[in-house]
């Protein structure tokens, strides 16, 4: 037996307040496809400065849309878990009948007002779905009334109240058995947005019950090799893009457990960041990215996890200058040649031609988007997903 994550994102540093809530209760609902009779869950705060205060928490399962068989959640026996500043940490163990195919849902009650500063957040609303009841404590499963996240968070720019944000935990564990094998989808925002994952989470599930899980590795704007871009007008100045990929990536797929299965995608934000950004020192090439490639591919090795790549989707706007395509488009088509001629990968799979539009270079098919020409919508995710190979990665 060992412990699994049902469900995992990674905070996002956005180095600021994002909000001040007060007698409200987050319930976050995730698909689970685990098997066991004990939970945890991950217990998060790691980019606040200040501490935070959850007056209670609870878990459980989800049945024809009612929360029931609920279980408080403890933090060294306490039922009130204070949070310090940049804590991170693993509750109480639960006694917890578990099954997969069955939603969980966590319950956070906050009572007196607290700064919101650590998050995670997705955008896709075809898998996990985040709810906010004001003027109460529901952690028994009550229903409630949502409140509209751009409310709760308001102080956020625009696109990312079209997310959906959650606070306190970053993650739960089933105990559960052995043969049970973990994929890590790793990158940057085209992952962290969950089209991709949801999609494909959808269709491991389907075809291995209670024999596989997914976790999300994604942070929006990440760079393989370089930390966040500098960029004046941003939340933080751009700290939310995180560190760079070949630093970050040990920890962020093998350091709360075993995985087994890594798909990577990124390199796209490497490209593009040095010209929109204006950063020309930053400028890289396909050979530095595939040496970058190998240093991830190392690391995987070491943890004994199989490591599969996929090729750097299109990013053609109209918006854009002529020259910012052409030079994108170059680098990019050159590395996708690399990763399909080999970089150590144990295999890849080809985003691109699920997306790419065959009329216009350098574009992505519409409908296939979010709008914007570079991440791509349900549909686009749907697509993207279905070039994965369940075998190779369940073999």
């Amino acid at each position: 037996m060992k412990w699994v994550s049902a469900f995992s994102y990674l905070p996002i540093n956005y180095n600021m307040s994002l909000a001040k809530i007060k007698n409200q209760t987050q319930r976050v609902i995730f698909d689970n496809n685990l098997n066991g009779e004990k939970i945890r869950l991950r217990f998060s705060n790691r980019y606040a400065k200040r501490p935070l205060v959850l007056q209670k928490v609870s878990i459980g399962m989800v049945e024809d849309g009612q929360v029931q068989n609920v279980s408080m959640v403890s933090l060294n026996g306490s039922t009130v878990v204070t949070l310090a500043p940049g804590e991170e940490c693993w509750s109480d163990v639960i006694d917890f009948l578990v099954i997969s195919g069955k939603k969980i849902a966590v319950s956070i009650y906050v009572k007196e007002q607290q700064e919101i500063e650590s998050v995670c957040i997705l955008w896709s609303k075809l898998g996990l779905v985040v709810t906010n009841g004001m003027n109460g404590d529901f952690t028994n499963g009550e229903e409630f009334a949502d409140i509209p996240a751009e409310e709760i968070y308001a102080v956020v720019r625009e696109d990312i109240n079209k997310g959906m944000c959650f606070y306190g935990f970053s993650g739960v564990q089933v105990y559960t058995e052995d043969c049970v094998k973990t994929v890590a989808a790793f990158g940057d925002s085209i992952t962290h947005m969950s089209y991709v994952t949801n999609a494909l989470m959808r269709r491991l599930y389907d075809a291995y019950p209670g024999q596989v899980t997914l976790i999300n590795r994604g942070i929006g704007g990440n760079r393989l090799l370089h930390d966040a871009t500098y960029v004046e007008g941003i939340p933080g100045k751009g700290s939310l893009f995180g560190e760079a990929g070949i630093r970050r990536f040990e920890q962020d797929v093998f350091g709360e457990g075993d995985v087994d299965v890594v798909i990577v995608l990124e390199g796209i934000n490497d490209i593009m960041h040095p010209v929109q950004f204006e950063h020309p020192e930053e400028t890289i090439t396909s050979e530095n990215l595939e040496n970058g490639y190998k240093k991830i591919i190392k690391i995987a090795r070491k943890h004994c996890a199989k490591i599969f790549g996929a090729t750097i989707t299109p990013c053609g706007n109209k918006d854009y200058p002529d020259k910012w395509l052409a030079g994108f488009d170059a680098i990019r088509s050159a590395v996708n040649d690399r990763i399909r001629n080999g970089v150590g990968y144990d295999g890849y799979f080809d985003y691109e031609e699920a997306v790419r539009d065959e009329k216009y270079q350098g574009y992505i098919k519409e409908g296939y988007h979010i709008g914007d020409g570079l991440h791509p919508n349900d549909a686009g995710g749907a697509v993207m997903a279905s070039k994965v190979d369940l075998i190779k990665i369940m073999e």
